[in-house]
């Protein structure tokens, strides 16, 4: 019999806000933690790239952003040489296209942002419904009122009958919706009225500060002039933080009740036992972690490490946890490998199946990229996680291949998990530097990543203020950008 596959994906949603992974006593997500509690929940799965276009069109394929060309989320201001691809090349396979042409019948609700990564799948028209009520501090935008929309679609979709077999994904906007909320919390659109007293607001992170700016890369180091969302946040003050991560509670509490529709219309339909369902995220949010919001050019844990969590027929019961470092481009693979499904030639990831059965995989770290949000400033950068440390390293402000000297970190994840402390120039940790530095290069090698012959594109008046990010003032490059 073949399994019926739903992967339900949560843009921006952080760890930090799911129950199931146990990072905050203020996380409202009784629904995934349920779906947790019944399947495995990936404790090191991370995205291979930190921003919604790259990372979708990347997981559907299996393959990396270099290889996909998908490197941005779109083009404001610079010319098509910065950007190789708009849309994943008509010969890489997608998930849609093997799962289609094994006899599944395959649908995608919701948000695409996909550059052609959701071929292969019946694509249900967008649409918006507004809220019936909207509670006061929580603004809500297209981010939830599409969401409302995609749930009324797959609920008229479950009700119709569900057929056999089906791979079926539905994609959450929320808890996107924060980054309507901070513009609207900045001082260029006007305030958001507080529903809650401070008393009652979630803490701080423990790494909310930067203690030292002189140790980052320049690209984080200026990242409040490159980021629209960073640069409304730079002069934020401790309480602003707090309301912001009650807010990101908020949205994230918003999808959790749509994966807990989905289940229930699963459960009603009779298919839930024979469906392996998915939940994951694109990429995570920094959540106020060095005094950043959203996502953007950085490779924190809070970004990249994203939460994947899975529960089905096969999969044993009880919650269990997976440590095994993955990556979201074991996607592809391993629903192909679940369903007995051929696996195409030519992905870049390893299939999880095998941990799901609790076998071994071994791996040696797992790697994202960066390169641009919108081609305003492009900051090529790599991250290589390994069992214990964390190694970037960006072109700017480095030598090149041969020296990456200055636009380099590692972070020690056993003894620093909120990477306060940048231990490249640290003379005890030289050998291991070296060792993660010889990783990279044998990455890009074998993967064909042209990382090192990426041009690095900043123009210097996003370069001048003092260091850290309440110095900032006046517009982003992006908001420069616009016509």
């Amino acid at each position: 019999m073949m399994p019926n596959v739903v992967v339900i994906v949560s843009d921006h949603l952080s760890t930090r806000a799911v129950g199931a992974y146990g990072e905050s006593d203020w996380a409202d997500t009784p629904n995934i933690d349920r779906l947790a509690g019944r399947g495995a929940v990936f404790e090191n799965m991370y995205t291979s790239y930190p921003l919604c276009g790259p990372s979708r069109a990347a997981f559907w394929t299996g393959r990396y952003p270099h290889d996909t060309g998908v490197l941005c989320n779109g083009l404001k201001v610079q010319g098509p040489d910065i950007l190789p691809n708009e849309s994943v090349p008509e010969d890489m396979p997608t998930i849609g296209e093997s799962f289609k042409n094994a006899g599944y019948h395959t649908i995608h609700f919701g948000k695409c942002h996909d550059s052609g990564g959701l071929r292969g799948f019946e694509i249900v028209a967008d649409g918006t419904r507004e809220s019936e009520h909207v509670p006061v501090g929580y603004p809500e935008n297209n981010d939830t009122w599409k969401d409302n929309w995609a749930m009324d679609r797959f609920a008229e979709w479950a009700e119709g009958g569900f057929p056999d077999p089906f791979c079926a994904v539905v994609d959450l906007q929320n808890p996107h919706n924060i980054c309507g909320w901070i513009g609207e919390h900045s001082s260029l659109d006007g305030p958001v009225a507080h529903a809650i007293s401070p008393e009652n607001l979630p803490e701080l992170p423990s790494n909310n500060k930067v203690t030292d700016w002189d140790s980052l890369p320049l690209p984080i180091r200026y990242l409040c002039c490159s980021h629209n969302r960073a640069g409304q946040t730079s002069h934020y003050t401790d309480e602003d933080w707090r309301y912001y991560i009650d807010a990101f509670r908020h949205y994230a509490k918003m999808a959790d009740e749509h994966v807990g529709t989905i289940l229930r219309l699963l459960e009603e339909g009779g298919v839930l036992d024979d469906t392996l369902v998915v939940l994951m995220a694109d990429h995570g949010d920094a959540m106020g972690s060095h005094q950043m919001a959203t996502k953007q050019v950085s490779f924190y844990e809070e970004t990249v490490r994203v939460p994947f969590v899975v529960a089905g027929p096969g999969v044993p019961n009880g919650g269990q946890r997976v440590a095994t470092l993955t990556s979201l481009l074991d996607l592809f693979p391993g629903l192909c490998e679940y369903a007995g499904i051929e696996v195409p030639d030519g992905l870049s990831g390893v299939s999880f199946a095998p941990l799901l059965k609790k076998e071994e995989v071994q791996r040696e770290f797992v790697a994202a990229e960066w390169y641009s949000e919108w081609g305003c400033t492009v900051s090529p950068g790599r991250m290589i996680r390994s069992a214990r440390f964390k190694y970037t390293c960006y072109l700017e402000g480095s030598g090149g291949a041969a020296d990456p000297t200055g636009g380099e970190e590692l972070y020690d994840l056993e003894t620093d998990r909120g990477e306060m402390v940048n231990l490249a120039a640290d003379p005890a940790y030289r050998a291991v530097l070296l060792e993660h530095r010889e990783m990279l290069k044998q990455h890009i090698r074998e993967q064909e990543d042209p990382f090192y012959t990426q041009k690095v594109v900043v123009d210097k008046r996003w370069r001048s203020h003092a260091l850290g990010y309440q110095h900032h003032s006046g517009p982003t490059a992006p908001m420069a950008a616009r016509p």
